[in-house]
C-alpha cells in the first residue's frame, strides 16, 4: 500500500436528508466525503428552472465556522437563495459565502446548474498558543530588520 493513500477519500452520493435542517429535492444531488478532516458536502445541482421546495431549514453551527462556494456550469447561470441571521440575499454566478459559528444560515438554490460546496470547519482549529507564538516571531523578525 502506498504511504498517504488513506489521504484520498470517496465521495458518496448521500441523501441531503441524511444531514440535520436537509431536506432531499428533485435536481440535486449531494456528495459526502465519509471520515475527510473537515465537514465537507458536494452538492451538483442539475439544470433546476424555477426551484420552489427549499431544502435547507434555517440552522447555525455552534463550534464550525462554514464556507459555501457557488461554481456555476461554463455557460450557465446558478442563482442561490442564501439568508445570513435575518437578511436574505439572492446570490448569482461564482461566489464564496463565509458563515461564522453560531450565525443562523440557510442555502437553498433557485435555479441553473452547477456545484455547491459546503465546507464546515471547527472553531478555533489554530493552536493559540502557536498562533501567538508565530505572531511574535513575525514581531522580532521585523524588528531585527529594522
Amino acid at each position: 500500500m502506498k504511504k498517504y493513500a488513506d489521504l484520498i477519500f470517496e465521495n458518496l452520493n448521500i441523501p441531503l436528508s441524511s444531514i440535520p435542517y436537509h431536506f432531499d429535492v428533485k435536481g440535486v444531488d449531494r456528495f459526502f466525503a465519509e471520515g475527510f478532516p473537515a465537514h465537507l458536502a458536494i452538492h451538483k445541482i442539475n439544470a433546476i428552472d424555477k426551484n420552489e421546495e427549499q431544502y435547507t431549514k434555517l440552522h447555525s453551527h455552534d463550534d464550525e465556522d462554514e464556507i459555501n462556494i457557488l461554481i456555476p456550469e461554463e455557460g450557465k447561470k446558478l442563482v442561490y437563495e442564501i439568508q445570513l441571521g435575518d437578511e436574505v440575499f439572492e446570490v448569482e454566478g461564482a461566489k464564496s459565502i463565509w458563515m461564522p459559528a453560531g450565525l443562523k444560515h440557510a442555502s437553498n438554490v433557485i435555479s441553473g446548474s452547477g456545484y455547491f460546496v459546503a465546507i464546515r470547519i471547527k472553531k478555533d482549529t489554530v493552536n493559540k498558543n502557536e498562533l501567538a507564538e508565530m505572531e511574535e516571531s513575525e514581531e522580532q523578525s521585523t524588528i531585527v530588520q529594522n
